[in-house]
């Protein structure tokens, strides 16, 4: 066995490629820069014996993994980019999910949730940010568990600009760590509740990213089902890209497999949620939180919102959806929104509905303005006195209404 350099090669056609020499506890990277030609495992591992000057006795014992701690093969080697990080075992030694943690400096406490902590943390190769997600695993049911990894699972398949990236999941020592992209522009609920007036234009490009990466995972037969604005974030300082995160409680939805969860949170829970017993989860469900996020960038205000959770229980489920009054209101934001918020979730749109293109690519001046009506104690609209074309309001119809037996038996649930 000898492996003989291309010497014909330009230092435009290297790829630099990196590899974690497997159970080292500190920085521990081997460099080599290989070309095309060396596109078999086999070739791979002669110029590592090369480049570094092993002993020719290492070839047989040497294993190289890629980050799903699998050994790589032809068609792995074949299609390595520059600066791919891999795991190299030099005396044959099996994968150790140390080669993750070892590679992270944890920098800072980001925030605690209901499952464990986010940690700040730097890849001590790269010099990149990175936020883990660390879980103590102990005390939970097996129910729980499959919740906690299947976050995971979800993230791995669904690859969007959208979507919040994970670079690996593994457990150590009765804790997972869920290594994902740092988000450094924070949550859309800061932005929200900043004093910051957002414009038109505003909204409608951050709503536009949360609506395309819904729309994604809808087409693959997901369903979120916990949209707020606490998991929505910002990659950027800019606050100009936006990324979904927290799948701990997402499902699947297709003509084969129906989910049934009653899981999410509170104000953004749709009806059928708050009070069938049993009912198919669908991506509605998602539409629902979504008009609720839509709303609160808008009006900074909930849709359905009262004094304590039984008020609010109330209003979800018999009370119409209501505008404020007294400012100008595009026509196509009131039709997306009257849509989103049907509560019959047959009638509700879905993601791909014109009324969001709609909305969308309205740069006209209709608009509508809201003012209380005393007497009939419901809210009407009168045109807007620069804009001619604005129509009456509509009166709202009820879609979904308790009976009083069921709204007597609901009231004695206590607390969603």
């Amino acid at each position: 066995m000898e492996f003989i350099p291309d010497t014909k090669n330009t230092p435009e056609e290297y790829k630099k490629i990196l590899f974690w020499q497997n159970g080292k506890t500190e920085k521990s990277i081997i460099e080599i820069l290989i070309t095309k030609e060396i596109n078999t495992y086999k070739k791979l591992k002669e110029a590592i014996i090369y480049e570094k000057n092993l002993p020719k006795s290492t070839y047989e014992k040497m294993k190289i993994y890629n980050n799903l701690q699998i050994e790589i093969d032809d068609t792995d080697v074949d299609n390595l980019k520059p600066k791919e990080m891999l795991y190299i075992s030099l005396d044959g030694s099996k994968f150790t999910e140390l080669n993750y943690i070892n590679q992270y400096e944890i920098l800072e406490f980001i925030k605690s949730g209901g499952y464990g902590e986010v940690l700040l943390a730097k890849n001590k190769i790269t010099n990149k940010k990175v936020s883990i997600k660390k879980i103590d695993l102990n005390g939970f049911s097996t129910e729980e568990l499959y919740s906690i990894s299947r976050e995971a699972l979800y993230l791995s398949s669904l690859q969007h600009k959208n979507i919040i990236k994970i670079y690996g999941s593994f457990a150590y020592k009765n804790y997972l760590y869920n290594v994902m992209e740092y988000a450094e522009g924070g949550e859309l609920t800061q932005l929200i509740r900043s004093n910051e007036e957002l414009s038109e234009n505003r909204i409608k490009d951050i709503f536009k990213q949360i609506y395309e990466g819904v729309q994604f995972i809808h087409e693959n037969e997901v369903i979120h089902r916990d949209l707020k604005p606490n998991n929505i974030l910002f990659l950027d300082k800019e606050k100009t890209q936006v990324v979904i995160i927290d799948f701990g409680i997402s499902g699947i939805s297709n003509c084969y497999i129906k989910e049934v969860i009653k899981a999410g949170t509170f104000k953004f829970l749709s009806p059928e949620i708050l009070f069938r017993e049993n009912f198919d989860s669908s991506p509605k469900i998602d539409i629902w939180a979504l008009g609720v996020i839509l709303y609160l960038m808008n009006f900074k205000q909930y849709p359905f919102d009262g004094e304590n959770d039984k008020e609010i229980y109330e209003k979800i489920g018999n009370e119409d959806l209501e505008f404020p009054y007294g400012i100008k209101i595009k026509k196509s934001l009131i039709n997306l929104l009257k849509g989103m918020f049907e509560k019959n979730p047959k009638r509700r749109i879905d993601i791909n509905d014109k009324l969001f293109d709609i909305w969308f690519n309205d740069n006209s001046d209709n608009y509508k303005v809201f003012v209380k009506d005393k007497k009939k104690r419901k809210f009407r609209a009168i045109p807007d006195r620069n804009n001619n074309n604005v129509e009456e309001n509509e009166e709202i119809p009820h879609y979904y209404r308790l009976t009083k037996s069921t709204r007597a038996k609901n009231n004695n649930k206590g607390k969603i």
